[in-house]
């Protein structure tokens, strides 16, 4: 199922909360539960092992969504840690969730003993016991397995999904998921999801595939969007990327069209009182002839390294909003802005007083410290949400937002346009929320805009949100025509037909469609849009094919030596050039080696990793000490010296005299090189056939493969500290 994620600012996710009633294990009498939570204690130790050292229990009840459940906690008071979880229906005794956790003092890889296979086998055992009485309904769905991170103390985990099929059509909102360790195979997690009296309709007289396509075309559900990837690092000096790109619009749920009146599903959304008076979603999607870059706008790029005091930021927000009287100042710091690299942030908070009082009010905000700008508040939702007091419509909370904007941000308001919002469920009567989505160019910035919520009783802005990129936009002169791109798109994700669940706007309980949509994957960070330019799928984070960090099964490595360890890379993502082909036998270059590496280690993912940046990065953590061109063919001298450095053994590689190996060719090694040799074959990591090592060799892919797995395997000193 597609779903739109839209992002709640932490009050309304707190009122949510609030909605869950807890109570202690002492207090379950709720008329719905017909279990007590001994015996659901009892049905999670028939079914899970939980480790003796887990001593410390905690278990509560819980009503929400028309649903009785028990919560149970073991977690273990002594290092390295641990922790077992586990939900049981309160009514019929189904586990619902389960997970564990078990801290580790060893850095090193373990490598998965289990095959995919014998791990299939035992998460199936654990669905037909758990989820016997759905078993015919459920269906396998192969092909979603995670991503390794071999820099990962954590074992591999297996990750297996059974979607619920009703009339022989996918309900992907509902099914089982299980994961197993690939280490031992102990279940690691496990969910169940299977929602009640739901009406499915019936899949007669529905539109086909074809007739789909072409209403997706037609419509159209791509859009040209600015794309701004996410930022890993914000004291990066590196200039923060914009992407020209298609993806499906906002106005559409995930590209899904209904099957059965060949309309696109919208949610519907509020109704609007009126546009914005801003008219920048009437501007023409033309870039200048002159130039092949827009500025953000002339505020941000105004050079200035003068940063604002504390007291100035303070008087900054008490000018834009008032700041209740019963509130003191609390706390304040000056942080990077996640949002912008090489930009600070006042974050500044006031509490009330609890020698005062027994309310716990607050009231934050944020004030970007080179511009001055208030980029951020949040206060406490005061009034009862049951009072007396009658809201005000949304036409007036919508005059007063953007009043306040006009007030505080004149030159940006003029700059967005109001997006016809909606949300999934019933919000609170209490809150009228809006946001104003950012355009250059003419065409929307997919992660820019101003989100601001109105307290519709108090009739004051309760949370405000700037999300403002301070960078160059490129042209959009050139990008390829949105019938060609949208061809490109359904190759990618080709339109399936999908039970799915969506919540109108307003209302309570779910509705069920039955839609056409782009097919997903559960899988993190694989292509879910295309280049504008050059219609080449894309990543998250801006990367092209042969950088996806998505799992592998190479296709041509069965019968290599190394066809165990080439697997287990795969997993990993990396060696990704050839796409499910490993080509084993080639020689391998000093930066393809480099960048095998870091996409292994499963933290770089947001890095497209150029000959540059692998050269820069394997210098800086003291990988590569010589300079070597990207290019040139890697060596089992140089493959050894990586290698050994990586494992932090550099210096001891270094000492003189105690070496050898016993080749025939010892001599042909320079003296230099010997520890490192002597190390990296010692510890497994030096794959050599015959007597002779043949030192200036070309390493193949598949001995490079060999390396890296074994080396991160390679045991290292424990944390003292967690003895």
């Amino acid at each position: 199922m597609v779903k739109k994620i839209r992002p709640l600012n932490i009050m309304i996710a707190l009122m949510l909360l609030l909605q869950v009633t807890i109570y202690p294990a002492s207090a379950l009498g709720s008329e719905k539960a017909n279990i007590t939570v001994e015996e659901a204690v009892r049905i999670v130790k028939d079914n899970f092992t939980i480790p003796a050292e887990y001593s410390r229990m905690h278990t509560s009840y819980n009503e929400y969504n028309k649903r009785a459940t028990y919560s149970l906690n073991w977690n273990s008071d002594q290092p390295p840690g641990g922790s077992f979880y586990a939900e049981v229906d309160a009514t019929n005794g189904d586990i619902l969730n389960m997970g564990q956790w078990q801290g580790k003092t060893q850095p090193s890889l373990k490598l998965p003993l289990l095959s995919a296979a014998e791990a299939e086998k035992t998460a199936a055992n654990l669905v037909s016991k758990l989820a016997k009485q759905h078993q015919a309904e459920l269906q396998l769905v192969k092909d979603e397995q995670q991503i390794l991170s071999l820099s990962s103390s954590q074992p591999f985990t297996y990750n297996f999904r059974w979607n619920r099929m009703v009339n022989d059509i996918p309900f992907p909102g509902n099914g089982v998921t299980v994961a197993i360790s690939g280490a031992d195979g102990q279940i690691i997690n496990y969910s169940y999801t299977w929602s009640k009296d739901l009406d499915f309709p019936q899949a007669t007289d529905i539109i086909s595939p074809e007739q789909a396509k072409q209403v997706f075309t037609d419509t159209p559900m791509l859009e040209l969007q600015y794309y701004v990837p996410p930022i890993m690092d914000p004291q990066t000096s590196e200039p923060q990327q914009v992407l020209l790109v298609y993806q499906p619009s906002n106005d559409f749920y995930g590209g899904a069209i209904d099957a059965l009146t060949g309309k696109p599903v919208t949610l519907g959304g509020q109704e609007v009182a009126e546009r914005s008076s801003s008219t920048a979603a009437t501007q023409p999607a033309k870039a200048s002839a002159s130039s092949t870059v827009q500025p953000a706008s002339d505020q941000d790029t105004t050079q200035n390294s003068g940063q604002i005091s504390q007291a100035e930021a303070i008087n900054i927000i008490k000018k834009a909003i008032k700041i209740p009287s019963s509130l003191v100042l609390q706390s304040s710091n000056h942080s990077p802005d996640w949002r912008n690299p090489g930009e600070q942030v006042w974050n500044i908070q006031w509490n009330t007083d609890p020698a005062k009082t027994n309310e716990h009010l607050y009231f934050s905000a944020r004030v970007n410290a080179r511009t001055g700008d208030l980029i951020g508040l949040n206060q406490s939702l005061e009034g009862n949400l049951t009072g007396n007091s009658k809201p005000i419509s949304r036409k007036d909370a919508q005059k007063i937002a953007e009043d306040f904007l006009k007030r505080i941000q004149p030159e940006r308001f003029q700059l967005v346009s109001l997006r016809q919002e909606s949300y999934a469920g019933k919000m609170p009567d209490n809150l009228q929320m809006f946001y104003y989505v950012r355009h250059v160019n003419g065409i929307p910035v997919a992660s820019d805009g101003i989100r601001i919520a109105i307290n519709a009783l108090s009739k004051e802005v309760f949370d405000y949100d700037l999300a403002w990129t301070n960078s160059q936009f490129p042209n959009s002169s050139e990008v390829i025509p949105i019938d060609k791109a949208t061809e490109k798109f359904l190759q990618l994700r080709p339109l399936t037909l999908n039970y799915t669940l969506i919540y109108p706007p307003g209302e309570e309980q779910p509705e069920v469609h039955l839609a056409y949509q782009p097919k997903t994957n559960s899988i993190p960070y694989l292509p879910s849009m295309l280049d504008a330019q050059t219609g080449n799928p894309m990543d998250v984070f801006g990367k092209t094919q042969s950088q996806w960090a998505g799992p592998r099964t190479f296709t041509d490595i069965q019968g290599n030596y190394a066809e165990k360890e080439i697997g287990i890379i795969g997993l990993t993502g990396a060696f990704g050039e050839y796409g499910e082909s490993f080509h084993p036998a080639e020689k391998i270059t000093v930066g393809s080696f480099l960048q095998a590496m870091l996409t292994a280690e499963g933290t770089n993912l947001n890095l497209v990793l150029s000959d540059e940046i692998v050269l820069k990065t394997a210098k800086e953590r003291g990988w590569l000490q010589e300079d070597m061109n990207p290019g040139s063919e890697l060596s089992r001298t140089d493959l050894s010296k990586i290698m050994i450095r990586y494992l932090g053994m550099d210096a001891s590689a270094k000492a003189k005299n105690i070496y050898t190996v016993p080749f025939k060719d010892l001599s042909t090694i320079q003296p230099d090189a010997l520890g490192y040799i002597a190390l990296a074959w010692g510890l497994g990591i030096l794959h050599v056939d015959g007597d002779n090592l043949q030192p200036n060799q070309t390493v193949t892919r598949a001995d490079a493969a060999y390396a890296l797995v074994h080396a991160y395997a390679v045991d290292r000193p424990a944390n003292p500290y967690l003895r």
